[in-house]
């Protein structure tokens, strides 16, 4: 079953930008060697399991960092939940999504995999995959 997980904003600074955000509370703040960013996860105040992400790229070799010059501060992505890689490839075929970025380990949630899409807008998509 597909959810949506998370909404995904690039941001130059973390805590500078929490001060002004409204959140329930803080889940989880790490450092993605991998995507060399500092990634923190928020619990929105709604009736939803909806989350938000904040990332902010740490360098040059961020995959966002090109992102973030270009645009400053801003909404990136929607994130969804799917329960196994057999149901993220029937979504990418029937949408018609285009790979960005294959599976990859995400360390903010708990080493999960996560995959990225572009949509046939351009937009940015993230697939959790849970199993």
């Amino acid at each position: 079953m597909i959810t949506l997980h998370h909404t995904g904003f690039i941001v130059n600074n973390i805590d500078e930008y929490e001060k002004k955000m409204f959140f329930e509370s803080k889940v989880n703040d790490v450092v993605d060697t991998v995507q060399n960013a500092r990634l923190a996860l928020y619990k929105n105040y709604c009736e939803s399991d909806g989350y938000i992400e904040l990332i902010q790229p740490l360098n040059d070799n961020a995959f966002t960092m090109n992102s973030l010059k270009k645009h400053g501060n801003h909404f990136n992505h929607f994130c969804y939940s799917v329960d196994s890689i057999e149901e993220l490839k029937e979504v990418v075929a029937s949408s018609r999504l285009v790979e960005i970025l294959a599976p990859i380990p995400a360390i903010l949630f708990d080493n999960k995999k996560v995959a990225f899409y572009y949509g046939r807008n351009r937009q940015v998509i993230e697939f959790l995959i849970h199993n």
